[in-house]
């Protein structure tokens, strides 16, 4: 029993996710990802993450993959909450 977060924004992309910069390249058996995802709710709460990252930057939109990332995996931080005028009730942050 855990929460997950949606992880598609960033801040030159917005949801735009033709526009994303965050990188994932295969490492052996592993993916490494990297880049920052904003306005995620739940961030810093949630324990699992769906993370979107380029796979394949040739193929654009296409080349788009999902990852599920953990909390506690190596190199996951999290920013400061964000400070809303509304929607008080979850958490908004920066992964």
């Amino acid at each position: 029993e855990a929460m997950f977060s949606y992880a598609l924004s960033e801040p030159d992309a917005g949801s735009d996710a033709a526009g994303m910069k965050t990188r994932a390249v295969r490492d052996g058996d592993f993916w490494v990802l990297n880049g920052v995802k904003r306005w995620i709710t739940n961030a810093g709460v949630s324990e699992y993450y769906t993370v979107m990252a380029v796979t394949d930057p040739d193929k654009r939109s296409r080349g788009i993959s999902a990852f599920v990332v953990e909390k506690s995996d190596e190199g996951v931080s999290f920013g400061a909450p964000e400070k809303k005028l509304g929607i008080k009730g979850s958490p908004t942050r920066e992964v």
